[in-house]
């Protein structure tokens, strides 16, 4: 089911403080749940998907150098739809900690933007407006604020931090393999001296 309306739904039924809480750890108890199915019990499945979509490439180099920070910035403005990053991460190299802590830490502020909005809608609709005064405008203003900072500023950063951390990996690549090639022409030289004929020793003349 999309997670938008059920996320709404809490701010509704809950309010915005408790509303939060449930959908954040209910959100990362079910990103961690995709997470050790794709890593345990159905990678190869998920694998052979996962490796056709292009920027997954990228965003396991980055992973793999800072697991806890491009969870996180990933989370805060995905670069990836959220149900199925939850299923690509667990083919990564990120352990599960970082995975949990990024994931909690990079939902909460969109979560908290959702939840508020669904409590204000039924504020307006169900009761004209006026209990939507309770809420503290700073609330509205977090909310709002984590929303844009989210979808833009935050997804700058994950993009070109994930665009770095790839081109350093596609250096270190091929610094490696110019070794290598380097490396398999000298053997190559070795062993075409190794086996060129070598000059017969001439009769002694008397």
């Amino acid at each position: 089911m999309p997670a938008v309306p059920l996320t709404m739904s809490a701010g509704v039924i809950f309010g915005p403080a408790v509303g939060t809480v449930i959908v954040s750890i209910s959100a990362t108890l079910a990103a961690t749940i995709a997470f050790l199915i794709a890593r345990y019990a159905a990678r190869d499945k998920i694998l052979s998907f996962a490796q056709r979509n292009k920027r997954f490439a990228a965003i396991d180099r980055a992973i793999s150098q800072n697991g806890l920070k491009f969870v996180t910035l990933l989370r805060l403005s995905p670069l990836l739809p959220l149900a199925l990053s939850n299923w690509f991460y667990g083919l990564t190299s990120v352990d599960l900690g970082s995975y949990v802590l990024g994931s909690f830490v990079g939902m909460l502020p969109g979560t908290y933007a959702y939840v508020t909005a669904g409590h204000l809608g039924r504020a307006v609709l169900m009761e004209g407006g006026e209990s939507a005064l309770s809420i503290a405008p700073w609330q509205v203003a977090v909310g709002v604020g984590a929303s844009l900072l989210a979808i833009g500023f935050i997804g700058q950063i994950a993009k070109r931090a994930i665009d770095e951390a790839d081109a350093e990996a596609e250096a270190r690549d091929g610094l490696h393999g110019q070794r290598e090639e380097a490396v398999g022409e000298r053997r190559q030289q070795a062993w075409g001296q190794a086996w060129q004929p070598q000059p017969q020793p001439q009769p002694a003349v008397d």
